[in-house]
């Protein structure tokens, strides 16, 4: 095999590699020697001293097919050592930066470039070095990697964010020891994998992420610079299983923060030793779980559901990559020579392979550079334990099929293409590496393990196998799902998608974790959801759309569990980046088969206002863990609490419902959720009202009355009326106090309100904490109530009012309000009383909302012109501002009326007059009396017997009497003289009388 690797050391190139002598330019001839062909560039043991950058070869006047398909291969890292000089010219400017190994530019796909088995050291007094600008595509790759400054001077150990286009590509057991930053990675378009990175002794941070999309595993940093810093547009990382370990160096620095986040930032199992703190993110977290010494999951984008599951990640177990098979490579059979094999000529290649197999061959290898092709299908059988590619290509119709034989796992690495495709017959634990293929699919019977490691496959169709894969691409058309998973269990780190149609299908309980997903949408994918989860357990970490050429997905998951209906996440519901495709940092639809089942929790709006007759939306949620029955969504039940009349559901057992009732007033309903086994509830509260009256100038009916209004009145400028502003102001203010005037027109109230409520509208963002007003009501004692000198009257008018002329008005700023002294508020108590106070505050449900007892009453009393005052000071110093009628009809402050409708009662049933009375019943012989009384309404009631003259007899009741309930009232005549009385009931909606004799 020797012969067929450009060998650095052998003729025409004779590097030295004894660490003395020059080798730049033995070595830059071998790369310039072998452009665009998967040529292995070897480095045998030894140290190759360097004076100049090393550079990917160019394709002579072939610009796409420039510094690409170029593996630079060492043959460990510990012995083949890549060392630059000390202070050479070139490395010693950081604003001009050049790196020992250039992989070439952009901005076209660089793909199959590697760095494999080697350590690169920058030397000492070279500032301006970096050790690796690393450029690869599709599939490309940094394994067994050193590179180590001697002094910890230097740019970058590793840049890949220099240029456009870079990724998706994997680094795996990479270890960098100084410079500025350990690894910096940039650009908007790819995706990068991280595997086992060790960085230590940077200056500014150890990963430095600006915009690219980062999936990383097993990240170890020790230094005295944050560990990592995420930053940038669109940037996304996800960071899973990780040591971050503060060491102030000789310097003694102070403690700093482990990870500075602006970014998308998903990090699970993070180990945080001695950092001042975890995480500094100006981003919000919506998920974080942390103790003393470790990040256990913080995610900066809420969790997203459709079955109920856990809002935590799934976390699969994970199986490190087998090593695969170590036989020495004098061992290995080459297909050529007595095989036959032949490269390039387009021959069937099939017999060669077979007959390698058939005859025990425990590795094959095909020779580099070459294309080989197979016209049938290859089995793989007997002692074949490894096939090596050497970056060779096979094409052709045939497949390779794996079937059981002497060695419990197979491994297939380092093919540019192989084949049509690959399927697993077999128990046997199969590798792939470094390698491009058609397919890869398993039989039901092939269940055995599958490890894929820097991998591009159009399709894989699994049934049953548990899949790990590491830096995993999948480009090209495919008919189906790109990956269908039969009840398996799959886990990917780092996957990047083309080309459309569904990523992932699902189904049969099968389990899959993704972590780090970068789909780049083409045309199809409008036309098919992006992932499909039927009946099985899924967890996406990290996921990022970009758009090319528009055509979004729209469906992102679609999911149902247990025969229930699908459910669809669309991606109108997530946020989007530049591009226009969305991001999504964590989705979780899977129910656990451990742990303890926590009860659901069930919510629902705490407060709702609905005017008659609409109905009302209630909308419910539920949080579950999955546990329980396992169901998509836990079974749920609306149903009435408390209240005054009936409530009727259009479908008391889904989470939206709407929801209508017979009578106003207050009512309680319950939102419960069972899981099977446990139950959570929640209760919200419903206002129900028969009107609403603005200050919009309308009378409850939308109907102009030119008598409603709203203005405020300044202390400052006195005599200036403000019934223009959009805004009304209230301030307590010793020289600019302000104070505000509410007017609303009750003449055409159809009949005796019982339930008043008051609802103010203002900008949540213009308070910081809760504000409190007074409230005060407008006498009207008379029809021609006169407030004093110079004030206007209870018609006030919004251009007129003012500070001097306002009723009730004092000149004082408001402030609290003495109940126990009927005073303070800056407002006359002679012509007004103080209502109570309502309450500012952004974060209750209804914002401004009051409805008390003490505001009703003052509503229920007489007022001549039926124009009702409200009066709004301030409690505390300080000025806020609420929505004025010229703000709009909808933002207008409100008073919300309940009234009594003698035509039908509480439930909803016709009722004339509001109540039904029978006839007073007489015991002639004893003189005791009864009649039974039904009223429409809740009410209070009073009860007396009346004699000829006028004179009250007897008081049988005075109190609350419910709705829609007879209730037998008693009383005895005994001492009553014989003659005609009145039985006369008064109650709040209605009057009633009705006449009897006692003869005694």
């Amino acid at each position: 095999m020797g012969a067929e690797v450009v060998n650095v050391k052998a003729d025409p190139y004779n590097a030295k590699g004894d660490g003395k002598e020059d080798d730049t330019e033995a070595i830059q001839r071998a790369l310039n020697d072998h452009p665009d062909g998967d040529y292995i560039i070897y480095l045998p043991h030894g140290i190759y001293k360097i004076s100049s950058a090393l550079t990917w070869p160019t394709a002579n006047g072939k610009p796409e097919k420039d510094y690409r398909r170029t593996i630079l291969q060492g043959e460990n890292m510990g012995s083949t050592i890549i060392t630059l000089q000390d202070d050479v010219p070139g490395f010693e400017n950081p604003d001009f930066p050049q790196a020992v190994i250039y992989t070439g530019d952009g901005p076209a796909q660089r793909q199959r470039n590697a760095i494999r088995d080697l350590t690169i050291r920058t030397g000492k007094k070279n500032p301006g070095a970096i050790g690796i600008r690393f450029n690869a595509a599709i599939q490309g790759n940094i394994t067994n990697v050193k590179v180590q400054s001697g002094d910890s001077a230097g740019v970058y150990g590793i840049d890949m964010g220099f240029t456009e286009n870079i990724g998706p590509l994997l680094l795996k057991n990479v270890e960098v020891n100084g410079f500025d930053v350990g690894v910096y990675t940039a650009g908007t378009t790819n995706s990068m994998t991280f595997e086992h990175l060790t960085l230590g002794g940077q200056k500014k941070y150890g990963l430095d992420n600006d915009g690219q999309m980062i999936a990383t595993r097993g990240l170890r940093f020790k230094g005295n610079a944050p560990a990592v810093y995420n930053h940038g547009t669109d940037a996304s990382l996800v960071i899973v299983d990780a040591t971050l370990e503060y060491d102030p160096g000789k310097n003694v620095a102070k403690p700093t923060t482990a990870i500075v986040n602006e970014g998308q930032l998903f990090a699970r199992a993070v180990i945080v030793s001695k950092f001042k703190s975890k995480i500094k993110s100006t981003v919000k977290a919506h998920n974080e779980e942390f103790n003393n010494t470790e990040i256990i999951e913080f995610s900066t984008q809420e969790n997203h559901q459709l079955c109920h599951s856990p809002k935590q990640s799934m976390r699969l177990s994970v199986t490190e990559t087998p090593t695969g098979s170590d036989q020495k490579s004098m061992y290995w059979t080459s297909i050529t020579g007595d095989y036959g094999g032949r490269a390039n000529d387009g021959s069937d290649d099939s017999k060669a392979i077979q007959s390698a197999i058939d005859d025990g061959a425990e590795t094959i290898f095909f020779p580099p550079g070459g294309r080989w092709t197979i016209n049938r299908d290859i089995y793989l059988r007997n002692r074949i334990h490894r096939i090596i590619g050497t970056e060779g290509k096979i094409d052709g119709k045939g497949k390779f099929i794996i079937e059981e034989g002497t060695f419990h796992d197979i491994t297939i690495e380092r093919f540019s293409t192989f084949g049509s495709g690959i399927i697993n017959n077999s128990k046997r634990t199969v590798l792939l590496k470094n390698m491009y293929v058609k397919s890869f699919e398993t039989s039901e019977f092939g269940n055995g393990d599958v490890f894929l490691e820097d991998v591009s496959v159009g399709t894989i169709q699994m049934n049953y196998q548990k899949l790990w894969g590491r830096q995993v691409t999948m480009i090209g058309d495919s008919k189906g799902a790109k990956i269908t998973n039969n009840g398996g269990t799959l886990w990917i780190l780092g996957l990047t998608v083309k080309d459309g149609n569904t990523i992932l299908n699902n189904f049969n309980k099968a389990s899959a974790e993704l972590l780090g997903v970068n789909v780049i949408a083409s045309d199809k994918a409008k036309n098919a959801p992006m992932f499909i989860n039927d009946n099985s357990n899924l967890s996406i970490v990290g996921l990022k759309e970009t758009l090319t050429r528009g055509n979004p997905y729209v469906k992102i998951v679609e999911e149902s569990r247990q025969g229930s209906k699908v459910y669809v996440l669309k991606n109108t519901e997530l946020p989007k980046n530049e591009s226009g495709g969305i991001m999504m940092n964590l989705y979780t639809g899977y129910a656990p088969k451990q742990g303890h089942n926590d009860s659901p929790k069930a919510s629902m709006a705490k407060e709702l206002i609905l005017v008659q007759p609409n109905r009302l939306k209630l909308t419910g949620t539920v949080e579950d863990d999955g546990r329980g029955d396992g169901l998509c969504r836990v079974p749920v039940v609306w149903k009435k609490g408390v209240g005054p009349g009936k409530v009727t559901f259009s479908d008391s057992t889904e989470y939206e419902t709407d929801v209508s009732f017979t009578a106003s007033g207050r009512y309680n309903i319950l939102f419960t959720a069972n899981d099977g086994y446990q139950t959570g509830a929640d209760t919200g509260k419903v206002y129900v009202f028969d009107k609403r009256y603005t200050t919009f100038d309308h009378s409850g009916d939308n109907i102009p009355s030119g008598r409603g209004a709203d203005t405020w009145i300044s202390q400052f400028d006195n005599y200036s009326p403000h019934g223009t502003d959009e805004n009304l102001r209230v301030a307590h203010d010793k020289n600019d106090a302000g104070k505000i005037y509410l007017k609303f027109d009750l003449s055409v109230l159809p009949g005796p309100l019982f339930d008043v409520a008051l609802k103010l509208d203002f900008d949540p963002d213009s308070i910081k904490k809760p504000v409190q007003l007074n409230i005060f009501g407008l006498k009207e004692t008379a029809k021609e109530m006169n407030f004093g000198e110079d004030k206007l009257g209870v018609d006030w008018k919004s251009d007129e009012l003012t500070w001097e002329n306002a009723p009730a008005n004092l000149d004082q700023p408001g402030g609290q309000f003495n109940i126990r002294k009927n005073s303070g508020g800056g407002i006359d108590t002679k012509y007004a009383d103080f209502l109570g106070i309502i309450t500012l505050n952004p974060k209750a449900p209804l914002g401004a909302f009051l409805r008390t007892p003490t505001l009703t009453e003052f509503f229920k009393r007489k007022h001549p012109s039926n124009l009702y005052t409200l009066i709004l000071t301030a409690v505390e110093p300080g000025e806020t501002h609420i929505r004025s009628h010229n703000s709009g009809k909808d933002v207008a402050p409100t008073l919300y009326v309940g009234y009594y409708d003698n035509t039908r009662s509480v439930g909803g049933d016709a009722m004339d007059g509001g109540y039904t009375l029978s006839k007073v019943n007489i015991d002639i012989v004893n003189l005791e009396c009864n009649f039974d009384l039904t009223v429409g309404y809740p009410q209070f009631v009073q009860i007396e017997i009346i004699n000829e003259s006028g004179k009250r007899m007897l008081t049988v009741a005075a109190r609350e009497v419910p709705g829609e309930k007879k209730i037998n009232f008693k009383f005895k005549a005994k001492a009553f003289p014989t003659g005609k009385y009145t039985l006369k009931i008064n109650g709040e909606a209605f009057n009633a009388e009705q006449k009897f004799f006692i003869l005694n």
